[in-house]
């Protein structure tokens, strides 16, 4: 089973090379979705963005709240919305933030957190052990996605 530091380990290095990427990128190239329609890789970006943050404001909602065992949907990054276009420069600073909330955040969950059960609707109830290599796996699949409308796109 894929542990949390694991799994932060993988999509480290799946956002670095993303943010590599884009330094060669024109703030245009962002905005660029699969031909067949689909999200643009400024709105994956946003999106991961989005839910790094919500994840581990969850973890922190645990932490002050031994009681939580329930969160909705919107509380774990889905059904969020970005805000107006970014550039490059801004996309990468949005990866580099990610990444390092990811690297300074997820080592200080202890036992007490990540033995925790809780329930996501439509999804399951596991601990938070479990949950987080799946959260953490939703970042590196969203990376991957930037990575094929880039090159959908042409710009790759």
């Amino acid at each position: 089973m894929t542990t949390s530091l694991d799994a932060a380990a993988e999509v480290d290095a799946a956002l670095g090379r993303l943010s590599d990427t884009l330094a060669g990128l024109r703030d245009g190239d962002l905005h660029r979705a699969n031909s067949d329609g689909g999200w643009s890789v400024a709105g994956v970006i946003s999106h991961m963005n989005v839910c790094t943050i919500i994840w581990l404001g969850d973890m922190m909602r645990l932490v002050l709240d031994p009681d939580l065992r329930f969160f909705y949907r919107e509380e774990i990054g889905h059904d969020c919305i970005g805000y107006p276009p970014p550039t490059v420069e801004i996309a990468r600073g949005q990866l580099e933030s990610t990444r390092r909330t990811l690297a300074t955040c997820l080592p200080g969950l202890g036992d007490d957190v990540l033995s925790r059960t809780v329930e996501i609707p439509d999804l399951g109830t596991m601990t938070v052990a479990e949950w987080t290599p799946l959260i953490i796996g939703h970042l590196t699949s969203h990376v991957d996605q930037a990575f094929e409308i880039l090159q959908n796109r042409g710009v790759l």
